[in-house]
């Protein structure tokens, strides 16, 4: 039997093989590495974990690793913190561009200091900003914020949803803006998207838990990226993937996913599966370019400190034998500035949250170091809805160890009482007036507090059956609202009568 020659089997071979390739799939691997970052509000670590230099140290490692790396931020940014307060979140631009972000989705917490403060943040950054359903009043685009994003990467098409926290009219300072119900709008998107061509789809949503895994169960998007709840959340169910980074860069998440694509018959399909890891910042060395910038910041915070507010006319009592036993000056001015910043009908502090213990002289010129350490703990406003019944059983556990000098004693805004401390403890609260009217034990009333007594601190567990209108992921520094409250007096006065009244 005679053989081909060898030109012939030659061609003959690449003949097959050719067949063979068009009649099975072409097949390609590739990963895309996605980092989530969200509620960042402390630029340094605090007690050795989080902060922008050791975020910056986990994002190059994974750069490093793998150069089709994402890093996305959820929301929650600007705001609150000491240095916002003094600059409106300028910094935390500046940080969030030198890390090397992505792409971004707005928190509640970007218009704490109103639309248009918003915008320029924005307009600083050097990553893109989108929301598909944050609109004008006129229903277009905020400060040329898209609603999704396409990035292709090694030919596979990645599409992504911004979802701004859908109660911000409520929770921030964000004017005319429209903001549309999260779960909907993604619905909406993530079918334009597919129509698009995309392959995989990325939700990058700022709300509550419940919204992200409603995201997830419904098979709406194949994975979320979350922000404004503040814990570590990890989760696939075979179809769908989410997770969300601690709050502050503590425990930073980090997804690899990993696309198999193939091609048959000219038919492409694509599948994936995830890869979860975590980022311990204890365990991570801060990166020296952005811990010099920190450094910086600190020294600009120390020299911002010396800044006047104000100055008062009255004396201002911030003595512990005083804020935790009687109304004093002091005490009222933290409590008119919690009310102000919230809008709330009434305001409720421990006196055993002031401690400066100081007297402040008539003429006195109030400076932000004076009010933070007035204020040191780090607590935040909150404002709750509570029935009248609840607002007395309070003020009941506020002077129920005014002998003990306990720190439960109420300093208050928007209402006036009569304490009688020979009767009963329970029974020693009367005349409750708000806002010049009879307390209604039956009505709702707007309450505003800090966020150690709304979970029951000092006694105050009257408070934890209050329904949060502004909780403590949505809420700002006391310290920075009363900071804004004297700026916008300007001279602190003498209040038109006790508030209360002692027998």
């Amino acid at each position: 039997m005679k053989t081909l020659p060898r030109i012939f089997r030659a061609a003959a071979l690449s003949a097959a093989i050719g067949l063979a390739l068009s009649a099975t799939a072409l097949a390609e691997s590739v990963k895309v590495t996605f980092v989530d970052t969200n509620d960042i509000y402390e630029m340094d670590a605090v007690k050795g974990r989080g902060g922008f230099p050791k975020l910056a140290t986990a994002i190059k490692q994974e750069r490093a690793a793998n150069p089709n790396t994402i890093v996305v931020n959820a929301g929650d940014l600007l705001s609150p913190s000491l240095l916002s307060g003094i600059d409106q979140g300028e910094h935390m631009i500046v940080f969030t561009n030198m890390i090397g972000t992505d792409v971004m989705a707005p928190g509640n917490h970007e218009f704490d200091f109103g639309k248009d403060v918003a915008a320029k943040r924005i307009a600083e950054s050097k990553f893109p900003w989108i929301a598909a359903n944050v609109t004008q009043a006129d229903g277009t685009p905020f400060a040329g914020m898209e609603g999704t994003m396409i990035k292709e990467i090694d030919g596979v098409k990645i599409g992504f949803i911004g979802l701004a926290e859908e109660t911000t009219p409520e929770l921030s300072s964000s004017g005319d803006l429209k903001f549309a119900p999260a779960y909907e709008t993604a619905v909406a998107k993530a079918k334009e998207l597919k129509e698009a061509g995309v392959d995989f789809t990325v939700a990058i949503n700022h709300n509550i838990r419940a919204t992200g895994q409603q995201l997830v169960d419904g098979g709406v998007v194949d994975l979320v990226l979350n922000g404004h709840n503040h814990d570590l959340w990890l989760f696939y169910n075979g179809r769908a993937a989410a997770m969300e980074s601690q709050s502050d860069a503590a425990q930073i998440a980090v997804v690899d996913i990993n696309f198999d694509v193939q091609e048959k018959d000219g038919k492409r399909t694509v599948r994936w599966t995830p890869t979860f890891r975590v980022h311990d910042s204890a365990t991570l060395e801060p990166d020296a370019e952005v811990a010099a910038k920190v450094a910086e910041y600190k020294k600009m915070l120390d020299e911002e400190l010396s800044v006047v507010l104000g100055s008062t006319t009255v004396e201002l009592d911030s003595r512990k034998a005083s804020v935790r036993s009687m109304e004093t000056a002091m005490g009222d001015l933290v409590a008119d500035g919690m009310r102000k910043a919230v809008g709330a009908d009434i305001a409720i502090t421990n006196g055993g949250g002031i401690r400066g213990d100081k007297i402040y002289e008539a003429g006195a010129k109030l400076t932000r170091k004076d009010i933070l350490q007035e204020l040191p703990f780090g607590n935040k406003t909150l404002m709750l809805a509570l029935s009248g019944a609840k607002v007395k059983e309070a003020l009941e556990n506020g002077v129920s160890q005014i002998d003990k000098g306990a720190g439960r004693f109420p300093q208050v805004s928007g209402l006036t009482f009569t304490v009688d401390t020979s009767k009963p403890v329970g029974e020693r609260v009367s005349d409750i007036m708000v806002n010049g009217a009879a307390l209604d034990p039956a009505a709702t009333y707007k309450v505003a507090t800090n966020d150690f007594m709304a979970r029951g601190g000092d006694g105050y567990t009257a408070l934890r059956d209050g329904k949060l209108l502004v909780n403590a992921e949505s809420a700002k520094l006391m310290a920075n609202d009363v900071m804004v409250y004297i700026r916008e007096l300007g001279e602190i006065k003498a209040q038109d009568g006790a508030r209360i009244t002692l027998k």
